[in-house]
């Protein structure tokens, strides 16, 4: 029998690919949920990728903010991959992501340190890094500067991570991915759900903007094979391709069979659209589609290199073409 391994967030887009991959080699894994409703996305996966081994896992409800029930999650836990984290944009989620993020990391790795854990992978994000300097792509030597353009969702991974190098001076071997923008068969409200369902429609607008993008597949890849090597208490990025949203939406448009962008929308039309999105959110409690923060980043533009994982493992990225196609198929 393979050592038992803990996945968080196994009904997330990372965390459902994570487990999907691991059963099909064979691996003893449990996985912490909330609510048996989110477990039917994961069933929903397991089936699109022909995989009928949902079963295998030995599902064990849980809450990252109830130490004791980690406590619990983790006896006999060999290895942890950490992929549980709340993104959200709405104002009113701040503090809710904020703790969950935060202080559910934060008391994951007490208990895993506590179990006495071998083996420790974090799904941090791009979030976390610093910009880039003179045009060169950020990398994992990038620091994070405390400024007012940090998301809340930034702010809250970045102090997760905090939590994280706190525990490898406190015994703990970890390693930590920081994915760019994760791209796969997901739901429409979930993780880059919202973005691939935008993608999936005839557009109008494009910004001037891009960053990285990567498959989930690529994503799952690195971390099983960073956690297997000999690497410890580091990060490394993994980003397929570095584009412009531009480029993207050209790519979606062929995919999805839809009409590509044509007006490129200057920042002072992001600057107004942001505005109204927030209007209607206090007024209406309506969710918004775009904040003051993802009205800035669509006008940015940031590279991200691959160069220190590529040299710690071989990995082939899936073309963009192929990570849509598989979200195209997903959504038959």
């Amino acid at each position: 029998m393979h050592p038992k391994i803990l996945v968080t967030g196994g009904t997330g887009l990372v965390g459902a690919h994570l487990l999907h991959t691991l059963i099909d080699k064979g691996e003893n894994v449990r996985a912490l949920y909330r609510s048996k409703k989110s477990l039917h996305y994961v069933k929903q996966l397991f089936k699109h990728y022909n995989n009928d081994h949902f079963a295998s896992v030995q599902w064990v409800k849980g809450d990252l903010l109830d130490y004791f029930s980690l406590r619990q999650a983790l006896e006999g836990v060999d290895t942890v991959y950490h992929c549980a984290a709340m993104v959200s944009f709405k104002p009113a989620d701040r503090q809710t992501m904020f703790t969950a993020n935060v202080e559910g990391t934060a008391n994951l790795v007490n208990a895993a340190i506590d179990a006495g854990v071998a083996r420790f992978c974090h799904v941090s994000s791009i979030a976390t890094l610093g910009k880039s300097s003179n045009g060169h792509p950020i990398d994992e030597r990038s620091f994070w500067q405390n400024d007012d353009n940090h998301s809340v969702y930034s702010q809250s991974k970045f102090r997760a991570e905090m939590e994280v190098w706190r525990g490898t001076k406190e015994g703990l071997n970890a390693i930590i991915v920081n994915p760019s923008v994760i791209l796969g068969p997901c739901l429409d409200e979930k993780s880059s759900g919202q973005l691939l369902n935008t993608l999936s429609k005839n557009m109008l607008f494009y910004t001037g903007g891009g960053t990285g993008f990567v498959d989930v597949r690529n994503v799952v890849e690195a971390m099983i094979g960073l956690t297997a090597s000999d690497a410890h208490n580091e990060r490394f990025i993994v980003n397929g391709h570095n584009l412009s949203y531009h480029e993207l939406m050209n790519i979606a448009a062929r995919i999805f069979q839809v009409k590509a962008p044509s007006i490129k929308a200057n920042r002072l039309l992001t600057g107004i659209a942001w505005r109204i999105e927030r209007l209607q959110y206090m007024l209406w409690r309506k969710a918004p589609k775009m904040t003051k923060e993802t009205a800035r980043s669509s006008q940015n533009r940031a590279l991200y290199s691959t160069e220190k994982l590529i040299a710690t493992m071989p990995i082939a990225y899936y073309s963009m073409e192929d990570t849509l196609e598989n979200v195209r198929m997903f959504r038959q």
